[in-house]
């Protein structure tokens, strides 16, 4: 008996064995599983793509001023006085209304007094001629280069006297409706010929320079749709275009000056010295493709979309043409309606399993 049982132990101790790695595995699943441990699943959020018309709309700011191709200045031939102004810069005139009154300075007398003798002789010239040509002494040519000078003669006089030069008081009066744009003298000033005494811009005819940071500058044409918004009326927008760009960076904003010219009922809901905002239309890109920003991801220095397909992660790159109100415009081997990651897309790699547990909707998306 006692040779009998040595022959039985060995199998017994080896079931035990068995039994014991068994009990092992089944509390311990990481190791059961140890081959699906090296390809987890990861639980992510994602996206459609969008396919849209979009066009880029510049938001800027700038100022209103009076449109200096249309602004009048008001100087005077000749030397005097300043001994009115009855106006202030920014008042309204009317079409006659005084705006100056000027003591002509005596020294321009002589002028005034030689175009006066050069009437007097021209008349006395043109009543010579015909005498002479009624007695067959002169002919029709010499009348007609007399009647001429007379004609030349009567108009430079016309000119001095509406200048002022034939007064010693001389009252300047508005020429159109307008507004005082600024005044470069004061009342007893002494002035010389030339100088001037102030600008009269036109009421509905205005300028608004924008300021444009020149990153952005390339995305700016002359002809471009601009949306201007009033301070006085918020509610109200007027519909203009660029009229130019100035091609150098204003010293002062630090931004580049765009033009946009008012006229008519465009400038009526504006005043010079006025901040206005505005929208400038700038690239149009049709059919572009739209992601949300969250989605980008910078993978070595390139910027990459993860793709989903079948729970399946394919990083594409992508070229990003513009950015905007949390969305961007893409470019890549994408197409509209493809889910794009964009949250838990940072330990990705191409090949990985995803759970998708939500979506972010991309249809609302403006640019």
């Amino acid at each position: 008996m006692s040779s009998i049982y040595p022959y039985f132990s060995k199998p017994v101790f080896v079931m035990k064995s068995l039994l014991f790695v068994c009990f092992i595995c089944i509390t311990n699943p990481s190791m059961a599983s140890a081959g699906e441990g090296s390809n987890p699943t990861y639980s992510v959020r994602v996206a459609q793509t969008v396919e849209k018309d979009v066009h880029e709309q510049l938001h800027v700011y700038g100022r209103v001023g009076f449109d200096d191709a249309s602004l009048q200045n008001i100087n005077l031939p000749y030397s005097g006085q300043v001994i009115r102004l009855p106006l202030l810069a920014g008042e309204t005139v009317r079409k006659g209304q005084t705006i100056a009154e000027i003591a002509v300075d005596p020294s321009v007398a002589s002028a005034y007094q030689q175009a006066l003798t050069a009437v007097r002789y021209a008349e006395t010239e043109v009543v010579r001629i015909k005498k002479m040509l009624a007695n067959h002494l002169a002919t029709q040519s010499q009348l007609a280069v007399a009647n001429k000078a007379l004609k030349t003669a009567r108009t430079q006089l016309h000119q001095l006297r509406k200048q002022g030069f034939g007064k010693s008081i001389h009252v300047i009066r508005a020429d159109f409706d307008a507004v005082v744009a600024s005044i470069s003298v004061q009342t007893g000033q002494r002035i010389t010929a030339g100088t001037t005494l102030m600008q009269l811009g036109h009421p509905d005819r205005l300028k608004v320079i924008l300021g444009v940071e020149p990153a952005d500058i390339n995305q700016v044409k002359a002809g471009n749709a601009v949306l201007l918004q009033s301070a006085l009326s918020p509610n109200h927008h007027v519909h203009a275009v660029v009229d130019r760009l100035l091609h150098a960076v204003n010293l002062q904003t630090r931004l580049v000056d765009v033009l946009v010219r008012l006229a008519g009922e465009q400038a009526k809901t504006f005043l010079p010295g006025m901040v206005v905002s505005a929208n400038i239309s700038g690239r149009s890109i049709p059919h572009a493709l739209l992601v949300p920003k969250q989605a980008l991801v910078q993978r070595a220095g390139n910027s990459v979309i993860m793709r989903v397909h079948q729970n399946t992660i394919t990083s594409v790159p992508v070229r990003v043409l513009l950015e905007a109100a949390g969305q961007i415009v893409i470019s890549g081997d994408l197409s509209a309606g493809q889910l794009v990651v964009v949250e838990g897309s940072s330990e990705l790699h191409d090949g990985d399993r995803v759970k998708i547990t939500g979506s972010n909707s991309n249809r609302k998306a403006r640019l």
